[in-house]
């Protein structure tokens, strides 16, 4: 009788023990999924033409062009864990008296890649945004800066300032926007700003000052 209860005393010990086992697995898990970055969009900006979303409603890209499908690699392989090449900055209200505040709720960041090659990279944040309204995307240079020369287009009225608008979104029900973007970009160093511009008027909702990276 004491050997049989001994018995079942240590039976139920290892189912215990398995199930414990079995329960921090699955918090594992739990903590991988939970932990993962929600994207409203991913996507690659090759020209303002050309666009890769990675979504079930699009078909795969598979550009000929050799650099763009090394970039499409990197961008579905990079997942922002290498900290010593991430960087990031808060996006605020510009000076009214070149931008425009929607409130004092408004603000958004960028995680983005320090150096990369073919691009850069970043997880874009959004928040307190119009709701369901359309913005443009922006990298604004400085002639005085590196980076300038690099960017495609010229700011009317100043005719030796660059700028880029790479990208068209719209918020949510929510005003919000969290995309992982590519931006396919001429290899140099940059030092620019970047722009969240309102579609209808075209005036600076959100920027962060000049930060630094390099297209390798």
């Amino acid at each position: 009788m004491i050997i049989n209860q001994r018995k079942t005393y240590k039976f139920i010990r290892l189912l215990v023990h398995l199930k414990l086992k079995c329960m921090k697995h699955l918090l594992l898990i739990a903590a991988i999924f939970t932990g993962s970055t929600l994207y409203s969009q991913q996507v690659i900006s090759f020209n303002k033409e050309e666009k890769c979303y990675f979504d079930e409603k699009s078909k795969p890209c598979k550009p000929d062009d050799a650099e763009k499908a090394g970039f499409i690699n990197i961008f579905t392989s990079e997942n922002f864990q290498d900290t010593i090449n991430i960087s990031k900055g808060k996006l605020i209200t510009p000076p009214l008296q070149w931008g425009r505040n929607i409130s004092n709720n408004t603000f958004g960041e960028i995680v983005y890649y320090k150096s990369l090659k073919s691009g850069f990279i970043t997880n874009l944040s959004l928040n307190k945004l119009l709701p369901n309204h359309a913005y443009e995307l922006t990298l604004n240079g400085n002639p005085k800066l590196v980076g300038n020369d690099l960017l495609p287009d010229t700011v009317p009225n100043l005719n030796i300032e660059k700028y880029y608008d790479f990208l068209s979104i719209v918020t949510d029900s929510h005003g919000e926007y969290h995309a992982k973007i590519g931006v396919y970009l001429k290899h140099g160093d940059y030092h620019v700003r970047f722009y969240v511009k309102d579609k209808d008027d075209f005036k600076i909702i959100l920027y962060h000052d000049y930060f630094k990276f390099s297209v390798k």
